[in-house]
């Protein structure tokens, strides 16, 4: 775990939609809450810690929170790795860290 995040050159959207998170290849999911999403990744904030370079699959709970403009910049489920992730203030309570993801890319 660190505090250091990548420089942002994208364009960032706040949001506040319900995700599942999982570590890659495990049957273990952990509920957290969607706060900013990009064109090549997204940060939400988990009561659990994430390791640096984790692989973890993302899914959407639901759609029907969406503005029109946020159903067609992020995917309903993907995949990423862990880029930084930061213990918040307590004041953030319940969730303790955010985490940052990028996508890994699409090959087709």
């Amino acid at each position: 775990m660190t505090a250091s995040k990548e420089k942002k050159s994208d364009e960032r959207f706040d949001c506040n939609i319900p995700i599942v998170v999982s570590p890659f290849n495990s049957r273990h999911s952990r509920d957290a809450l969607l706060v900013t999403h990009w064109v090549d990744g997204v940060s939400f904030i988990s009561d659990d810690a994430f390791f640096l370079g984790e692989a973890v699959m993302l899914r959407i709970r639901s759609f029907k929170d969406f503005c029109s403009s946020d159903i067609g910049r992020l995917p309903s489920v993907s995949m990423g790795e862990v880029k930084w992730c930061t213990k918040l203030p307590a004041d953030k309570a319940p969730a303790s860290y955010e985490v940052g993801i990028k996508y890994y890319p699409q090959i087709y």
